[in-house]
Parts: structure tokens; sequence; C-alpha cells
């Protein structure tokens, strides 16, 4: 239920005219502060800039709240699923809060490469790519792509058109639960993903055994989702080697301005699996509720991010199992997709960024776990989805924050104040 809140034109106005009041005396006072001290660069600019915001913020908030008090009214959010609390990860990485800002495009495609998505699936009817260059069951390649009938993606390991999950397949709801944490849609019911509004490629790899059939079929389906429209690439998969036939493929990816996310692997061992362990491969560990590595999660100097899923005998990540139900589950292949949706609610609101770009703004938005900076347990640290989000529109956000940074940003208002003090003790004199 949902109940109206009114705030009067008034109380706007006040509002208003109070926050501007204040910015004008902020600049003023930053002004000053530039005279006197004979300085003024980029990152004074920023400075004023976050505490102008700031200011403002704290100004808009409370007199926001005083209103909402008088009105005695509230607002109860319907949108949520049903099961949302039962999605923990999301507060610890502040996905939902991200939401206010973006919950993605259509037109931002997640290339899953896995055992493939059960797309029956309620919550993952409305989340399919399509290849529009194609028609289907015409036994014609329309698009010249080398793939025939390829209007929802590829299965490597059928060599056909239909990538969903085959029944027998003992890892059949991998992928299924994968797009889930991804592109789960935000309505009343079952899971929410990162990333609710973005659309999922399915390309096939994992056979019944849970084997990627070769190397160059890997490859293969690397450079299928890179030519055919991938934003990102998840690869919640491990292999035994850094084989060219598919690591010249991701280069290839990166090429074009298409990210790799990968998981560190399963075995708690201080080694990063491969293909994660590539430098062109963003590689992601899983943590726990405690924000602490998961006990099993692979580590390395390798690790960038970790991301919630939980530890073995947690109650874990919950997501999308085919054909129409909802489970739990553990293991870094569930904390990968979480960067991979990050990056595709990055690419919503930027799509020009660069690969470079985003590795940087998920490793200064990370919430640092662990010892200071870069760590081999937890890498840059924990994935902070709204951070990363705003530092998109707003790269300032990623400048330092420590208390050398706070004791500038209060010193031109305590100049000012020294300034109007000694002027009227002058002045009674």
């Amino acid at each position: 239920m949902k109940t109206s809140f009114i705030i009067k034109i008034s109380s706007v106005c006040r509002i208003i005219k109070r926050s501007f009041a204040i910015s004008f005396f902020l600049i003023i006072t930053f002004l000053l502060y530039s005279f006197i001290s004979n300085t003024y660069d980029i990152y004074s600019y920023y400075f004023l800039m976050n505490l102008i915001r700031t200011t403002l913020t704290f100004v808009i908030i409370t007199s926001m709240i005083l209103v909402s008090i008088s009105s005695k009214e509230s607002v109860v959010d319907p949108t949520y699923a049903a099961d949302y609390e039962g999605d923990w990860h999301h507060r610890l990485i502040k996905s939902n809060d991200a939401w206010d800002i973006t919950q993605g495009r259509k037109e931002i495609v997640v290339a899953i490469i896995d055992s493939g998505v059960d797309f029956s699936h309620p919550d993952l009817i409305n989340t399919q790519w399509i290849n529009v260059g194609e028609i289907a069951d015409n036994s014609i390649d329309d698009d010249g792509n080398g793939y025939v009938d390829d209007v929802y993606g590829w299965d490597f390991i059928s060599n056909d058109s239909n990538p969903g999950p085959t029944s027998s397949d003992p890892v059949n709801w991998h992928a299924t639960f994968i797009a889930g944490i991804i592109a789960a849609p935000k309505d009343d019911f079952g899971v929410v993903g990162i990333a609710p509004n973005v659309t999922i490629m399915n390309v096939r790899i994992l056979d019944v055994d849970n084997y990627v059939y070769s190397y160059e079929t890997f490859g293969d389906a690397i450079r299928y989702a890179a030519e055919n429209g991938a934003d990102v690439i998840n690869l919640s998969i491990i292999a035994s080697d850094n084989s060219s036939l598919y690591m010249d493929e991701i280069e290839y990816a990166n090429s074009l301005n298409i990210p790799v996310v990968a998981a560190t692997g399963n075995s708690d061992l201080s080694v990063v699996a491969h293909p994660a362990k590539s430098d062109n491969v963003i590689a992601v560990g899983a943590s726990n509720r405690k924000n602490e590595k998961a006990d099993y999660s692979n580590y390395g100097e390798e690790t960038e991010l970790v991301a919630p899923v939980g530890d073995a005998n947690e109650d874990n990540i919950r997501s999308t199992v085919p054909p129409d139900q909802y489970g739990t589950g553990w293991g870094t292949s569930f904390a990968g997709p979480q960067v991979s949706a990050t990056i595709a609610l990055m690419k919503s609101l930027n799509d020009s960024l660069s690969v470079a770009e985003i590795r940087d703004i998920l490793h200064k938005s990370a919430k640092d776990l662990g010892d200071p900076g870069h760590d081999i347990l937890t890498g840059y640290g924990l994935l902070n989805v709204l951070k990363a989000v705003q530092a998109v529109l707003d790269p300032s956000i990623l400048l330092p924050n420590d208390s050398t940074y706070q004791l500038l940003a209060i010193l031109p208002a305590l100049i000012t104040l020294t300034l109007v003090v000694f002027r009227r003790k002058n002045s009674c004199g």
C-alpha cells in the first residue's frame, strides 16, 4: 500500500531559497580562500563541488524531514520483490541504492558463457537477447556471422541454435542461477537481479559432465559473444590451462572494449584459477556475510574484487532455478556475475567507458577489506555497486576522503568566520 506524500509549495520555496543562500556563501568563501592562498586547481574545484553538494544535501534532507513530520504521512515502496529481504547480498553491495540511479537498459547485453540459460523461468522470460539480424528456422545464415538461425544465441556443445540447458545435464541450473543474479526483474515476486533491466545473451559451452569441450570451442564462444553485441562477458568457468586458443579471444574482446569477468575458483587455494588469472580478465572471489573471504574462495595477487555469496555452510545467495523455482548456491561462480551486472549498470549510463576505466572505477569504489589497499585475499575489497554507478556520473567521488581532506573541506569556512570575528572585534574597539 502506498500513501500520498505532499509537500506544500511554500515549504519547497523555503528549501530552495535556503539552498541558494548557502551555495552563494560557499562560493564566496571559496573564492576568498583561493585569493588569500593564491591557489586554484581542478582538485580545488572538485573540493568546492563536493562541499556544496554535501551541504545542500544536508539542508534539503533536514528540511524534508521536518516537512514530513509536520505532514504526518508516510510512503511505503511496494516495488521490491516480496522476498527481497532474503536477498542479503543487495544490502552489502548497495545495489538496491544504485537502482535509484539506474536499473540498466535493455540495449546493454551481458553474455553468459556457461551451461545454457532456461528463459522459460518466470523471472527470466523478458531478459533474453534476440539476434534481430537472423530469421528463425529458415536454415539460412541471414546476418552472415557464420551461425545459422542463431536467433537466441548458440550451443557450442551441440553445435546448434538452441543453447538452453539439457535436462540430463547435472549443471543445467548453473547458467540460469547466474542469469537471475544479473537480470531478474524488480517486481513483486521471486528475486531481483543487480541489473534488472539489462539483456542476457545465452551461449552454452559446458557439456553434461561440466567440462568445456575444447579450448578452441571456448575461444569460439568468446568471439561469438564479442562479435554479436555483448557489452560484458561473464565466465563462471574454471579452465586447467591458459591456452592461447581462448586467451587470444579474451584479448580480442578487450580490444572491442568488452570487459571479461571470471571466478577465482572454489578450492581455498592461494592460486587464482584460469581464466581469471589473466591480466585481461577481472578476477572476482567470494565473500561471506561478515565481509570476509568465503571459506572456499581461491585468492592471490590477481584477485581484484570480492562479492557476497556466503560460506559453504551459510545461508547462501538466492537465485533462479529451472524450470520455475528458486534456490541457494555457493561458489565464486556467483560472485563474478555480481560484478558483470555492475558493469552493465555502469555501461547503461556511459557505454563508451573503456575496460581500463571500468576496472579503475571498480577498484577505487570498492569497500576496502582486510589489509589497507589491495591484498591477496579480497583484492581491492567488496564490490560497491552504488559508488561504482555514482562514479560514472561524478568521478570526483573517488577522490581521497581521509582526515586531511576533510580538514581542508572546512578550512574556507573557518577562515571566513575568523575574518568576520576579527572585523567585528576591531569595529567594537
